[in-house]
């Protein structure tokens, strides 16, 4: 039985429990809600539906929606951190109620799902150790208090019960108010306050790790009596959680250091303030699931994962989009926040493990294993650029070799021309082809690079295959000005990728790259300009720019082979 079950917590555990059963076998499930019209109807079909506000419906019918002998999840609560009457209400006065109903019920357990915000901490708590099950109760909001009375009636009660402390609970369909979600919200707008790197841990876990934390609770037999927190073991602060859904969303957050000035004193403050500014330096809400782990419980869904499993969830759908080389560096870092854009994204990469592991940050994401070097990998392309209409294709894919032309195999000069240039161009002109069709036209970004703004000795055929990239690109641009389709051109500098590595460029110590992250996050702002245009990213790439128009062109070829020749 789930009381609650039309709410965050409640409705993921009634989906799971509704799917999979117990232990592999199928359960009656029994929902209890204000209003459990709002369910899904075909959820609301295979489960006992009971409309009852428990902290006013009566006893009887209480008792009659229990039945005998249930495991009983008491989730229904009040989750505003204000408290006051609403939450004495909730989780006060329907906890109280039900326990009374279930009295005659003989439940087999009662999990009380309670909060970390029952215990938060002590005026003379450093802060500095993990909350665990020993820790004082010093509940900091009206709502902690709440659920900390909660917690002395079930273990009063004199039935058998386990008490579920989760922290920052996150995911799929949370309250619009609710901690993360506000932090989405915040970054997504590019608020100040987002954009600091808050000091301060908190504990979070994800709402499918909390349903495997709970049934772990109803049913473990060491689990009965027991209160446990429930955190995926890993505390994140503040200013990188801002960070994580900046590099997801393609904004710039949690890079401004907290000056030493203010972080200080309002640590040394703590007690005086606001449970919500203790947050932002100290470690008040951050806790250890050790006790529940000793149990078998381990959490599986990354934060990664789940903070874009987030952001997707808050999105309006979209359309769909091709990225080439989405498996690594700034195609995946592209691939990623087109996703958690709501974008359908078709990923095409040669390297089939990096594609699973976008596939398993980004669940839906279709992957081609593709050799764009090939006839039949362009060919893949083709047919994905055919399958339905697109809104934007991404040719991100691209290899390069470093060596003298006398040194380089012939068959590596033609990958890299096959990949850069035969593909690129292919995969362009069918993709424009089409969305030139269609009434809401479509993006074109090809990536082209710093290298194309002049010739490379010692990386010849990769430095001319990017020149045409960029020369390509520029004249579609000016070809379909009159028409609905856009063409990006990106010249990165320096990226902290995998390419140095495979094209077999040595790395100049203290050589500041860009992040990949940052690359899409800018190619991702030209997309929604919506309009074509060049963009040169980093001040070495305009450096070069500039350099390439004031030299003469036979001096600045020499310059560049001295420069490759010594830092390359």
């Amino acid at each position: 039985m789930i009381t609650g079950a039309t709410g965050f917590i409640g409705s993921r555990l009634l989906e799971r429990l509704v799917r999979d059963g117990i232990q592999g076998q199928p359960v009656h499930v029994v929902a209890i809600a204000r209003h459990p019209e709002t369910l899904p109807d075909a959820l609301r079909g295979q489960v006992e539906c009971h409309g009852l506000d428990l902290a006013e419906a009566p006893l009887d019918a209480i008792v009659a929606a229990c039945g005998q002998g249930a495991i009983v999840y008491h989730l229904a609560a009040n989750a505003s951190v204000a408290g006051g009457k609403a939450a004495a209400r909730s989780n006060v006065r329907a906890t109280e109620r039900l326990i009374e109903a279930l009295r005659g019920c003989a439940p087999k357990r009662v999990v009380y799902a309670s909060s970390i915000g029952a215990v938060d901490r002590a005026p003379d708590d450093p802060c500095t150790e993990p909350l665990d099950e020993s820790a004082p109760a010093h509940p900091l909001t009206r709502y902690g208090a709440s659920k900390l009375e909660g917690e002395r009636l079930v273990a009063a009660s004199g039935l058998p019960f386990s008490i579920v402390r989760p922290t920052w609970v996150y995911g799929p369909h949370m309250r619009a108010d609710s901690h993360l979600r506000v932090f989405l919200d915040m970054v997504r707008a590019g608020k100040l306050a987002s954009r600091i790197n808050f000091a301060g841990r908190v504990s979070v876990v994800h709402v499918d790790d909390l349903c495997d934390a709970l049934l772990l609770a109803g049913l473990h037999e060491a689990a009965l009596g027991q209160t446990f927190f429930v955190t995926d073991n890993e505390p994140v602060s503040l200013g990188t959680l801002f960070h994580e859904l900046g590099e997801i969303t393609g904004q710039s957050a949690g890079a401004i250091p907290l000056p030493a000035l203010l972080a200080s004193p309002a640590r040394a403050l703590r007690r005086w303030l606001p449970l919500s500014v203790q947050c932002l330096n100290s470690d008040v809400l951050m806790a250890t699931s050790a006790r529940l782990g000793a149990l078998g419980f381990a959490p599986r869904v990354a934060r990664r994962r789940g903070l874009v499993e987030l952001a997707r969830s808050t999105a309006p759908m979209g359309d769909r989009w091709i990225v080439t080389g989405a498996a690594s560096g700034i195609g995946r870092a592209l691939a990623t926040m087109l996703h958690a854009a709501g974008h359908a994204v078709v990923a095409v990469d040669y390297d089939a493990a990096g594609l699973e592991a976008l596939r398993q940050e980004c669940p839906g994401t279709i992957p081609v294993h593709a050799d764009l070097a090939t006839g039949n990998g362009r060919a893949l392309v083709a047919r994905a650029i055919d399958d339905g209409p697109l809104a934007g294709l991404v040719n991100c894919a691209g290899i390069g070799a470093r060596g003298d032309v006398r040194d380089v195999p012939e068959s590596t000069q033609s990958r890299v021309l096959a990949v850069n240039i035969e593909a690129l161009a292919d995969a362009s002109t069918r993709a424009v082809r089409r969305m030139a069709q269609q009434k809401s036209g479509g993006t074109l970004v090809n990536v082209a690079s710093s290298a194309a703004l002049q010739p490379l000795p010692g990386m010849a055929a990769y430095a001319a295959s990017k020149a045409f990239v960029l020369s390509y690109s520029e004249a579609l641009a000016e070809e379909l000005a009159e028409s609905a389709v856009r063409v990006i051109t990106v010249c990165p500098g320096g990226t902290d990728t995998g390419f140095q590595a495979s094209s077999g460029v040595k790395r100049v110590e203290g050589e500041q790259l860009m992040p990949a992250s940052a690359v899409a996050a800018r190619m991702l702002a030209a997309i929604r300009r919506g309009r074509s245009t060049t963009v040169l990213m980093g001040g070495r790439t305009h450096a070069m720019a500039l350099m390439a128009r004031a030299l003469p062109r036979q001096v600045l070829v020499r310059l560049w082979g001295r420069l490759m020749g010594k830092l390359r």
